[in-house]
């Protein structure tokens, strides 16, 4: 036979083949794909099934999923598209035409990008198709519709089962590079479609090979994601005096980099796709964690709100109208369990299982990310030694030439022997080199390739679940709001509609507290925590003032006292006191009679008449006001200050003394205001705010200004 003979029977192999090719993949489509579409849906019930019943057997809740059509047949169908194309015009470019005249490789260049972009497609898919056909074939339910395809394609080909399909494009892909080859031999130099032929090699072999490594880049992923838990044995069995030095030298050459004594490979993409993906992680952990912690919360106020109507309840048991009480204790049980039980579990399934799963599927990556860094730090090591040497070889070079010139012809023998020696473990090194370069290759190329999407879809599931945290969120505030609002009908609400109902219970609160410190066994610091003092400026409510001790036994008021008080009160809020009082409660003030005092405020902070805030000039605190007669003018009423003069008095005197000290430590919750340790000095500014409140005074300290609770503050004597 002519080596034209033997082109030509290649060219008719290459055709036959192609054909026979299109007409068994066609046939896949028409059997197989076309049954399992119109039996899809038994099918996936059937899957279902089988899952559900595995879950309750192993007691793991593993999602459910039906038939997965797309990944069992991935993209055949443009495979079968550009593949009838191709034979198309190969058969145009060979049928009937003379040998100069038989193109083949033209056509192969003109259809290279889309076999490599649709064939590369499939092939990425084949290992999980050939994995779910397993899966599937398990089931003889399932297992009995494939056979049904099966027996319509046995009527045209000669067939095994699906996988002998599904395996044909992958086959067909990596035996073009053969056939081209077999062509361009048969074809000599002066032949017009060499060029077109070797340049098709080329590419076809570029196609197996990234179809290859690709292969390898997913069996290194695979073999590298394992499960999270392994057994101790398992971890024991993996340790080798080759692991133990792996690890030495990965630690030796990250703090030589560290140092800066070596360089380091640095991949500025895939660095911003790392910190990406652990952004994103982050945020979902922590909103996770923050919505448990919510849901704790709110768990806790609910109860806690039941347990008050049940305390409510309890309290009225003996009377016999019970309604509006059994109404609110109703009304608080159905929130603390109806209500806040669907909500939590709309929350766990919609929210919180979704994006726990998400966050388990990330310790892959995780783990992929950190051998991608030890497979970097293999390759800058061995990069490094490779470099040292070279720099060695360099100087024993230069000695060897000097040397050479002075020894004779069997020492340089023995030189060349020596050298020989040499290259050994420098082409070992160059090897281990070149493994580790791959092997860091394939996982940074799979992360790279595959770190984006992944952040893509975690970040689309993430906001599905804000927005169906939202929506429950939302929908769990009206149903309490409608559970709530009939309460506002009720008589006891109604009827006291006018009354504000916070700063009545303080009123009572406060008395009730003044009241208990008259037992020696109550603490003085009751009711007096921190969290108490503090107020939220502009509110109604005003800050409780922490508790004092009371003011000690004076000696009799001096002449001077007695003066300072003349001089800055008017007569008309000037009295005598007619009794002699010693301080029982917080803020009271010792007094003796016969002593004058200057008013302050005819009233105490729970809003009575019978005790006043006064001043005997050396201190202020309360009294009774039975024991006070005016000294001379008119009685002042019981609604303040008698006249815009007594009050410019009032402020005059409390100009006087500018500076005050922190009794405690204040923490500012608003812009507003000034943050205080225990005995800060400050300089007093005004002391009231814009709204007239003299619970609260605007105060210097260091240069910063800011409101502080007026109670907070004693003044430097």
């Amino acid at each position: 036979m002519t080596v034209a003979d033997f082109r030509e029977k290649v060219v008719t192999e290459l055709v036959k083949t192609e054909r026979d090719y299109v007409r068994d993949i066609k046939l896949c489509q028409e059997g197989f794909m076309t049954v399992l579409k119109d039996k899809q849906d038994i099918i996936s019930e059937i899957l279902v099934r089988q899952q559900l019943e595995e879950n309750g057997r192993s007691g793991e809740k593993k999602p459910t999923k039906g038939l997965e059509l797309e990944i069992l047949f991935g993209n055949m169908e443009q495979v079968i598209d550009t593949a009838e194309r191709f034979l198309k015009d190969l058969e145009e470019t060979t049928e009937g035409k003379m040998p100069e005249e038989q193109l083949v490789g033209q056509v192969f260049m003109r259809y290279s990008n889309d076999l490599h972009k649709v064939y590369a497609e499939y092939c990425r898919n084949h290992d999980d198709a050939t994995a779910l056909l397993e899966k599937y074939e398990e089931n003889d339910e399932v297992q009995e519709y494939i056979n049904q395809g099966l027996e319509l394609v046995r009527q045209s080909t000669n067939c095994w089962d699906l996988a002998s399909f599904l395996i044909k494009p992958v086959q067909r892909i990596l035996k073009y590079q053969l056939l081209l080859a077999e062509l361009d031999k048969y074809s000599d130099d002066s032949f017009p479609d060499k060029p077109n032929l070797q340049e098709a090699i080329q590419t076809m072999t570029e196609v197996a090979t990234a179809i290859n490594e690709f292969k390898r880049r997913k069996d290194l992923v695979m073999k590298y994601r394992r499960p999270g838990q392994e057994a101790i044995t398992d971890k024991l069995g993996r340790i080798s005096l080759h692991s133990i030095r792996k690890k030495s030298q990965r630690i030796n050459q990250r703090f030589t980099q560290m140092t800066g004594l070596t360089t380091q490979t640095v991949d500025g993409e895939f660095d911003q796709m790392e910190r990406r993906f652990r952004n994103l992680e982050k945020t979902i952990r922590i909103y996770v964690k923050d919505i448990n912690a919510y849901l704790e919360q709110l768990k806790d106020a609910t109860s806690s709100e039941a347990a008050v109507g049940s305390d409510i309840s309890d309290y009225y048991a003996s009377q016999s109208n019970l309604h509006e009480v059994n109404k609110y204790e109703a009304v608080q049980r159905h929130l603390a369990n109806k209500l806040y039980k669907d909500y939590t579990l709309f929350v766990q399934q919609r929210v919180i299982s979704p994006l726990n799963g998400l966050l388990i599927m990330f310790q892959g990556p995780h783990k992929l990310i950190q051998k991608r860094y030890d497979k970097l730090l293999d390759y800058d090591s061995f990069s490094n030694k490779l470099e040292k040497n070279k720099d060695k070889d360099r100087v024993k070079q230069h000695k060897s030439k000097e040397k050479d010139l002075e020894d004779s012809d069997d020492d340089a023998t023995s030189v060349g022997s020596h050298k020989r020696l040499k290259e050994k473990p420098r082409k070992e090194l160059k090897d281990e080199k070149d493994v580790a370069r791959k092997n860091y290759e394939a996982l940074n190329i799979q992360l790279k390739d595959e770190l984006p999407k992944l952040c893509d879809m975690g970040l689309s599931l993430f906001k599905s679940c804000v927005v169906s945290f939202v929506e429950a969120e939302r929908d769990h505030i009206n149903s309490t709001l409608k559970k709530l609002y009939p309460l506002l009908e009720l008589s006891i609400v109604k009827n006291n509609s006018t009354v504000d109902i916070m700063k009545t219970f303080e009123t009572s609160h406060l008395v009730a507290i003044e009241g208990m410190h008259k037992f020696s066994f109550v603490p003085k610091s009751l009711d007096m925590k921190k969290s108490d003092r503090r107020t939220a400026y502009g509110t109604n409510s005003e800050p409780t003032p922490p508790p004092s001790a009371p003011r000690p036994d004076p000696s009799s008021q001096s002449e001077k006292q007695k003066a300072s008080v003349n001089s800055r009160y008017p007569a008309n809020r000037i009295y005598l006191v007619s009794t002699d009082f010693s301080a029982q409660q917080p803020m009271d003030m010792s007094v003796k009679k016969g002593e004058i005092v200057g008013i302050i405020k005819e009233q105490d902070p729970t809003g009575s008449g019978q005790k006043w805030y006064v001043d005997n000039g050396a201190s202020q605190g309360f009294i009774p006001s039975s024991i006070l007669q005016a000294v001379g003018g008119e009685t002042t009423s019981p609604e303040g200050y008698g006249s815009d003069d007594d009050w410019n008095a009032f402020t005059r005197m409390q100009q006087q003394a500018q500076y005050y000290y922190a009794e405690w430590e204040f923490t500012a919750s608003a812009e507003n205001e000034l943050t205080l340790t225990e005995r800060d000095v400050v300089q007093l500014i005004s002391d009231q705010d814009i709204e007239g409140n003299s619970e609260w005074w605007l105060v210097d300290k260091n240069g910063q200004r800011g409101y502080v609770p007026s109670a907070y503050l004693a003044k430097i004597d």
